[in-house]
């Protein structure tokens, strides 16, 4: 992934996404942390969890729409601002109540990035680049994500089964969040690269119109099981640690592996796709990351854990960007904003249903009957893949 063969807008977009996905995989686990501090249960968790995506399930076809009048570019630069603010807010963020508002400002600054970067990307890539760019977008998240945890897990420190800090690692969530004003805020004049008109069909009628385009419902089912599944891995893992009496340091270390596997595979992902087709590069990935999730239940100790999530991380690394790519590709321009704020939409609502369901599971059986009912969302999902 050398600079020069980047495009010029590339660049700050890869490494603003390196930054606030570190800042999200400081917070999100961590959150699960300042919940237990608070006396939180495995129900109350996955609902914190869940809340986590209910507005942006509310508001992504909206900001689809606004991204498409307002730029790609301003979406990226606010949803980093508010990013900056809800760091500051779960420093003192001392109840269920405060940190669930606080959360579900995370989840609304999340979504406001996701949007704008991945529009950025679906509008400024030539067709014929789009699982290259996409990889190399996704791959930028998996820095952050392998960056994030371990930064959380080395400022907040270890007092057992809990932190000794969790307020250190909001702060750094601050500073990192920050940082990736820099290479975008010179951005905030941009305009729209494609503009979305005012007085065309409703946004709820053009999105129903873009999801019954074939294969756009299937992708988005796709992305919804392995998103749900990556994010209540990072939610419940800390959960699954401290009912088995692993230490912060170790569920931040196999969180950073996970990350760090996804990355390795959306960095060879362009010579994968030159070799399989997405059909198979879709169903075996789905297959291995539905044995993996299996095996979780199984593991007991951090090593047994972490070989398992080093197989999952990699699996599951392969069909978020492949969806993104198939999502493009079956859109018109002028589609592609709300295409991906729908495809986004879909991931939220997994992402609030499926830790929500994972609480109360866990309340009911322990943390490890989740990774069962992972492992039957991803097998549901193998079939909707299709071949084209």
């Amino acid at each position: 992934m050398s600079s020069e063969r980047l495009l010029p807008w590339a660049k700050p977009l890869l490494l603003c996404s390196t930054l606030t996905q570190a800042t999200i995989y400081v917070l999100r686990p961590m959150i699960t942390y300042r919940a237990l501090e608070l006396d939180a249960n495995a129900a109350q968790v996955g609902l914190v969890a869940a809340i986590y995506a209910l507005f942006p399930v509310l508001f992504a076809l909206q900001f689809g729409r606004l991204v498409g009048r307002l730029g790609e570019a301003k979406f990226l630069i606010a949803g980093t601002l508010l990013m900056v603010i809800t760091s500051i807010f779960l420093v003192f963020a001392n109840s269920l109540v405060l940190l669930a508002c606080a959360t579900a400002l995370s989840g609304i600054a999340h979504l406001a990035c996701m949007i704008g970067g991945q529009t950025m990307v679906a509008l400024r890539t030539p067709r014929e680049n789009y699982d290259r760019y996409f990889g190399y977008y996704t791959f930028s998240a998996s820095v952050g994500h392998l960056i994030g945890p371990l930064l959380a897990a080395l400022v907040a420190g270890s007092d057992g089964v809990l932190p000794k800090s969790t307020s250190r690692a909001f702060m750094v969530g601050a500073l990192l969040s920050i940082a990736a004003l820099i290479p975008v805020i010179g951005w905030r004049r941009q305009r729209a690269s494609v503009v979305v008109g005012t007085k065309e069909e409703g946004t709820y009628l053009m999105a129903m119109r873009v999801v019954k385009k074939p294969g756009i419902l299937a992708a988005i089912y796709i992305s919804l099981a392995i998103s749900a599944t990556a994010d209540v891995l990072v939610v419940f893992l800390p959960l699954y640690g401290s009912e088995n009496n692993f230490s912060p340091y170790a569920v931040g270390f196999i969180l950073a592996l996970r990350a760090g596997t996804t990355m390795l595979s959306r960095l060879f992902l362009g010579r994968l796709s030159e070799r399989f087709t997405t059909y198979q590069l879709l169903l075996w990935s789905t297959l291995i990351s539905v044995l993996a999730c299996t095996a979780m239940a199984l593991t007991k100790t951090p090593l047994s854990l972490a070989a398992v999530v080093f197989v999952a991380g990699f699996s599951l690394g392969i069909g978020q960007p492949l969806t993104m790519s198939l999502v493009s590709q079956k859109t018109q321009a002028d589609e592609r904003a709300i295409a991906v704020s729908a495809r986004l939409m879909g991931n939220r609502l997994g992402q609030f249903l499926v830790p929500a369901a994972a609480g109360v599971i866990a309340a009911a059986s322990g943390a490890g009957a989740v990774f069962i009912g992972l492992a039957i969302l991803l097998g549901s999902s193998i079939f909707s893949v299709k071949r084209d």
